[in-house]
């Protein structure tokens, strides 16, 4: 079955993990994660997708109408909160903001195995407390708060749900809080409790605990417990009002990391979380690094050009945003539409921020740093089809009025890709072909 009426794609990779798992060299630990497709959002079976290496499912745009738009829009307000916690931070405008268990130190990284299912959802497991509890967390490193579902969350029922009072470590901080995913918002309560991340240990990590969630984040909906966010601590609303550093700042301010780094494989198999350091075995040659500012709070990089079958394309910006709780690659609406104009036939999708392009073209594109190309092979750079001989593209728009964003964000269609290497201590991200 196929289908030509509008969609809005944007479904989101969730993230991390932590139960320990033996692993053949010696003090490495191993941490399975999974991942998994936010499986219904209170609608009809929506179709599946014959014609492609997956079965994809597509959110319509109505599913979102009465959170405010589609889910591109919901990825930037997302965004737009983070600009405003930064600016709030560092007391300045963000530059890409729009105008209008336990263990002791160890000396060698934490090796996380990753599962993936249906290559959406990314998770896997942490422990939090003491006694400690494990609780399923999606890795986000477009937000910078742990979140999990609280015990007086009555719309938490059938996730794993934190209970403060059952940990001797945890500490009331006290505000009632606020905070926009991409796929829904939650209200909360803040408390400091040790977070065990790959066996690290974050003392006093801030938790928020959700006390209310949207229907989209029930368990039938999401599969994880929590959200662990990976960016800097600018990217928190939190932060200059009650000095709530990251579970990540913690893990280094607290020495605990070998190296202030983290990185991701998100492959077709055997994909890991590394934290503490780097798997050399998973890429090939070096890795090719580009600076980050991380005082806005984002892994916010800067990229030179991307190609389309080899060939540069005009876009308005090479600004860029490293994103794991984004599926696709954003743009502004010019730059999209000068993408897809590289590849005959290429149109937009009525009513959508989506395009389509004949199948036949084979077509692939690159995202270029430091004059290295980074390739998306067409059957990724094709997410689906619309029609027997139209498939969709992994680019996407951001919305309508939003073409002054600045940025582009790169989600999972690019890093399934790569090796990406978060080098919070030199303030950089890497990349290198996987191996």
């Amino acid at each position: 079955m196929y289908f030509s009426f509008a969609v809005a794609l944007a479904a989101f990779p969730f993230l991390v993990g932590a139960v320990p798992v033996e692993n053949s060299r010696r003090d490495v630990l191993s941490i399975p994660l999974s991942k998994r497709w936010l499986s219904q959002l209170d609608v009809p079976p929506l179709p599946s997708l014959p014609g492609t290496r997956r079965k994809m499912t597509f959110v319509l745009p109505v599913l979102f109408a009465e959170k405010g738009g589609s889910l591109t829009k919901c990825v930037l307000r997302k965004l737009r909160r983070g600009f405003e916690a930064s600016e709030r931070n560092i007391r300045k405008r963000h530059p890409l903001a729009p105008k209008h268990g336990r263990s002791d130190k160890r000396s060698v990284p934490g090796n996380v195995p990753l599962t993936d299912f249906n290559e959406f959802m990314w998770y896997g497991t942490i422990q939090v407390g003491t006694p400690s509890k494990e609780y399923s967390v999606s890795i986000d490193t477009g937000s910078a708060n742990l979140l999990l579902f609280g015990s007086s969350c009555q719309s938490c029922q059938g996730h794993t749900v934190y209970s403060p009072l059952n940990s001797t470590t945890a500490k009331d901080v006290g505000p009632s809080v606020n905070i926009t995913y991409p796929f829904g918002n939650v209200n909360g309560t803040m408390f400091a409790d040790t977070v065990y991340v790959g066996g690290f240990e974050a003392s006093n990590g801030t938790v928020i605990v959700a006390t209310e969630i949207d229907t989209n984040l029930n368990s039938t909906n999401f599969g994880a417990d929590g959200v662990l966010g990976m960016g800097f601590s600018g990217l928190s609303p939190f932060n200059a009002l009650f000095n709530a550093s990251t579970v990540l700042e913690k893990l280094v301010d607290g020495g605990q990391l070998p190296e202030p780094v983290f990185g991701l494989v998100l492959a077709e198999s055997n994909s890991e979380l590394i934290i503490g350091g780097r798997n050399s075995s998973r890429y090939k040659g070096d890795l090719v690094y580009t600076a980050v500012n991380g005082s806005t709070g984002y892994w916010q990089t800067r990229l030179d050009n991307i190609t389309i079958n080899g060939n540069d394309t005009q876009i308005s910006t090479t600004e860029a945003i490293i994103d794991t709780g984004n599926s696709l690659i954003l743009g502004d609406q010019i730059s999209i539409a000068n993408i897809y104009a590289a590849i005959p036939g290429s149109s937009r999708m009525n009513d959508s921020d989506l395009w389509t392009f004949p199948c036949n073209t084979n077509a692939s594109a690159s995202i270029v740093f430091n004059n290295t190309p980074f390739e998306i092979p067409p059957n990724i750079f094709s997410i689906g089809k619309a029609r027997e001989d139209l498939c969709i593209g992994a680019f996407a728009e951001f919305p309508a009025g939003a073409n002054d964003t600045g940025y582009w964000i790169l989600g999972d269609v690019f890093l399934r890709n790569v090796y990406t290497e978060f080098d919070y201590g030199n303030a950089r991200v890497g990349f290198a072909q996987l191996a």
